[in-house]
């Protein structure tokens, strides 16, 4: 039994978030699918190995992205899409965060808006400085 008021925002608000992060988790995961297919096909194998295109090494979170913005990676097209893959996982909280602000917004809710905003700061900082 859901509590909602006579609206059913709360319950807009949770169908949204759990789209939200469904979608994010499935979209991840059908990119890491076709990644690592699009690896077995290039070459054959699922091997790890340690070359250096393999792995991303001592980048931070956001010049990975400006990376894949930029196009670095295109050229290793499985790696490009399997990278793409776990960002969108772990841009999938980020973005339920914002989605929470917009929807404390619109209900003018201040004291949420405080709460959720140090905890967009907090996800911000940890994502830009890691």
């Amino acid at each position: 039994m859901k509590l909602t008021n006579s609206n059913g925002d709360e319950s807009r608000l949770e169908t949204a978030i759990s789209s939200l992060l469904v979608g994010g988790v499935v979209t991840s995961l059908l990119l890491e699918i076709i990644g690592m297919a699009s690896f077995y096909y290039s070459y054959g194998h699922l091997h790890i190995t340690e070359r250096k295109a393999m792995f991303i090494r001592g980048e931070q979170f956001s010049r990975l992205i400006y990376g894949l913005l930029e196009g670095d990676y295109g050229q290793k097209g499985a790696v490009f899409l399997m990278t793409l893959g776990i960002t969108m996982l772990i841009l999938t909280p980020y973005l339920r965060v914002i989605l929470s602000i917009h929807y404390f917004a619109w209900k003018k809710n201040i004291k949420y808006i405080l709460i959720t905003i140090v905890v967009f700061m907090v996800l911000t900082t940890s994502l830009l400085f890691h």
